[in-house]
């Protein structure tokens, strides 16, 4: 009866760590897609519509040198519209919730002034996404990011 018990007991809490891992598995997945949507959506409407689509009501953006941008108005507003520029980003993993409904993602960005990807890129960098999941699907929270430092030329002896 004891071995009985024990067995359910150790069962159950398997199974309760299993729920969990699935959970935090699936608030990954759901977020990595919507990352990559709001990178598409970026390439095909501009940054300021994809940012502003994506941002959750609440949803913060940091940026070097400036006050947080909070909310998908400022958040439209801040962002450059219209042009050949092209901000491609992609993510490389990411964290989730055990309940699944916040997930954090990171990844590695490029910027092209001229649009033209087939040219080296301005500038790369990385950058982290906190997302939420919502009524509309996953908004982020908080994005932020990080430029690597400009190439340096050859030395020359």
């Amino acid at each position: 009866m004891i071995r009985t018990m024990t067995s359910a007991f150790v069962l159950a809490g398997a199974a309760a760590v299993s729920a969990f891992a699935q959970d935090a598995q699936s608030a990954i997945d759901g977020a990595m897609e919507a990352d990559r949507e709001f990178a598409a959506h970026a390439r095909e409407h501009g940054l300021a519509a994809a940012f502003s689509r994506y941002a959750a009501e609440d949803g913060r953006v940091l940026r070097p040198g400036s006050d947080d941008i909070v909310g998908p108005d400022a958040i439209f507003g801040a962002n450059p519209d219209g042009g050949d520029m092209v901000l491609h980003w992609w993510p490389r993993g990411g964290y989730g919730s055990e309940d699944g409904t916040f997930a954090v993602t990171y990844g590695s960005w490029e910027f092209y002034p001229d649009g033209n990807m087939d040219a080296a890129p301005a500038g790369t960098g990385d950058y982290v996404s906190a997302w939420r999941l919502t009524d509309e699907g996953w908004r982020f929270v908080l994005d932020t990011g990080n430029s690597d430092p400009a190439p340096q030329p050859p030395e020359t002896e």
